[in-house]
């Protein structure tokens, strides 16, 4: 070939080359997206009982995009996304659901099952407010529901308030009910953080030692403490970004372990110098405690036998990958009362009905301020509203679209705000959380 049409051939193949990455992205990206509303629509229909209507009309806002079916006798919800991307969910009693990566869904029916029993709900009672702290909290609350701008969609979709451990406001929107099981996202790390929690009392685990990940044993990663991972300082490389093919939306929506993949993270700084928010570490936590469980059966169990039983959290759906693992930063369905017991649970000092089911200072840890955070984030909670004015012991649980959870266990004051707000930025959380906390 002559050195001309050598040259020739080049110039033809970079546009070619460049034609078929952007195509090969372009379907990765639609996988990951047809993951992402098989998923939600999974877990809104069988989960919180939604209509798929209501669903694809709200919460497919991101990725509007393609055919959505559900399987009401499988138990499974399809999406597909131009006519090539299509992923499948498929629901689980108990186990919620669960995207079908790398995985068949007679494969996932054979791993173990919930069998802890439901306890009876845990009754939260009333309690009657002087009508000027009634009038403050009514007023906040028609605040929090109300839609000024169609544009800008707000949606809260559920509100409880507990003082004392009572329930002192409650609110839901139309189609949602005290037992709704609604998505939490990100407040999920919570829950991991409670998990590690019983196992640091009941001292399987350690904070200040190394985490106990073989894959990390023969390298730099091997100093990583618990710690740091709990406080999001481990010096882990992942891209926590939404808006296209990253660490966090294969992670979340294309492979078969979450805690997995997020272990294969290559070190970028030293552990304890940088704070960076990954769910990657939360996702890794599960993979940790599930390795503490001498049974996949006796892990699934876990949570249900030692948290969600005592609480009487009977809507908590605590959803696994196709490995089955809990993807533990993101995927926790409950209604808003069962969310308010657990921010009950920090409020108490972990304490419930006289039993300690966190360690002694365990909440203490999980609200104390994480080095280079800015004064942001603790150990799988936030703390970023001490700077707006509310009390030094306040602390919250943070979810996409809107998840809030306050606790502030100086005011006994626990506030729980659900909805689907695709801008955040029009629902102030913490105008929401100042106003709650001034009425007491």
């Amino acid at each position: 070939m002559s050195t001309k049409k050598k040259v020739l051939f080049a110039l033809l193949a970079i546009p070619l080359i460049g034609i078929g990455y952007a195509a090969n992205y372009a379907y990765r990206y639609a996988l990951i997206g047809a993951g992402y509303n098989a998923k939600t629509v999974c877990s809104c229909v069988f989960v919180s009982g939604r209509s798929l209507e209501s669903v694809v009309a709200e919460d497919l806002y991101g990725i509007p995009y393609g055919t959505k079916t559900i399987d009401t006798v499988a138990k499974t919800a399809t999406a597909t996304l131009f006519g090539i991307a299509s992923k499948t969910a498929l629901y689980r009693p108990k186990l919620g659901c669960t995207i079908l990566n790398e995985m068949t869904a007679e494969e996932l029916r054979q791993q173990p099952s919930i069998t802890a029993s439901s306890t009876p709900t845990e009754v939260l009672t009333d309690s009657v407010l002087p009508p000027s702290q009634q009038d403050a909290i009514k007023k906040t609350l028609d605040w929090a529901f109300a839609e000024p701008d169609p544009k800008h969609p707000v949606r809260t979709r559920a509100v409880v308030v507990l003082h004392k451990g009572k329930i002192v406001a409650e609110r839901y929107a139309n189609g949602i009910t005290p037992t709704t099981a609604l998505t939490g996202w990100s407040m999920t790390k919570s829950v991991t953080n409670a998990m590690m929690g019983m196992l640091v009392k009941d001292g399987k685990l350690d904070v200040n030692k190394p985490a106990p990940v073989m894959e990390w044993a023969n390298d730099n990663r091997k100093i990583i403490t618990l710690d740091n991972l709990l406080r999001m300082s481990s010096g882990l490389k992942f891209d926590e970004v939404y808006s296209g093919v990253s660490d966090a939306t294969k992670m979340l929506f294309s492979v078969a372990g979450a805690g997995k993949y997020a272990i294969q993270s290559p070190v970028e700084v030293p552990p304890a110098t940088k704070w960076y928010y990954s769910s990657g570490t939360s996702n890794i936590l599960q993979e940790i405690i599930r390795r503490q469980s001498k049974t996949h059966a006796e892990y699934l169990n876990f949570p249900h036998q030692r948290l969600f039983q005592k609480l009487g959290m009977n809507t908590a759906h605590l959803e696994p990958d196709p490995s089955g693992t809990f993807v533990g930063s993101s995927f926790l369905y409950a209604s808003a009362r069962d969310w308010a017991k657990f921010g009950q649970l920090y409020a108490q000092d972990g304490i419930w009905k006289g039993e300690r089911l966190l360690p002694e200072g365990w909440v203490a840890y999980s609200s104390r301020e994480t080095p280079h955070s800015e004064g942001k984030y603790a150990a799988q909670f936030w703390i970023y509203v001490r700077k707006d004015g509310l009390p030094a012991d306040s602390f919250t649980m943070n979810g996409f679209e809107g998840q809030f959870v306050l606790i502030i266990p100086s005011k006994q004051l626990v506030a729980v705000r659900l909805g689907c707000s695709p801008e955040e930025k029009y629902f102030d959380e913490v105008k929401f959380f100042k106003e709650i906390a001034a009425a007491f």
